[in-house]
């Protein structure tokens, strides 16, 4: 290999770290929301962090799209394509001590009170279908309309009549008492 091929690899390599550091949370919230057990949000996980390395060389900053709506996109046509292939699972998985899993998946959101109302939250996140999924994970990560939008293929207004609509079933499921 030329040293301007091991310089384009280091490249890729610190790219592709960068991204994922950045982007940590939100895979998180992805993982949490497709995959019900611990042992399943790491398949998921290890599955997203494939699709992103394969996907890096084809992405280009200039066509308009911020990284992290690329990386959603990525993440969550993923997650679509795991759900769809619960059965199928690679044999492989990432060491306990690889650097992209610092933090695990056991820090609960600060925003909500206590373990059992997170996990109370991501149920019934869990009920909702993909499309309703996808925008309830992108509205606790805090992301625009517009980047909903564009991350779904959808119009701003569509996203706004939609997450009324989540927020409101949510609200009627959380408002329940738990069996």
């Amino acid at each position: 290999m030329s040293d301007r091929d091991n310089r384009r690899a280091d490249r890729r390599e610190d790219t592709f770290l960068e991204l994922v550091r950045d982007n940590r949370a939100r895979l998180r919230k992805i993982c949490r929301v497709y995959a019900e057990s611990t042992e399943a949000q790491d398949d998921l996980y290890q599955d997203i962090l494939v699709q992103l390395w394969r996907a890096l060389p084809g992405y280009e900053e200039d066509d308009g799209a911020q990284r992290s709506t690329w990386v959603y996109r990525v993440a969550l046509n993923t997650a679509l394509d795991h759900e769809r292939k619960r059965d199928v699972r690679r044999d492989a998985t990432l060491r306990d001590t690889h650097p992209l899993w610092e933090d695990g998946f056991a820090a609960p959101d600060e925003r909500l009170e206590t373990q059992e109302q997170t996990d109370r939250l991501y149920a019934a996140i869990d009920r909702l279908d993909d499309a309703d999924k996808a925008l309830a994970t992108m509205y606790l990560d805090e992301r625009s309309y517009a980047e909903m939008a564009e991350v779904l293929g959808i119009s701003e207004n569509y996203v706004g009549v939609k997450l009324h609509r989540i927020k409101k079933t949510l609200a009627d499921e959380l408002a329940e008492v738990p069996a």
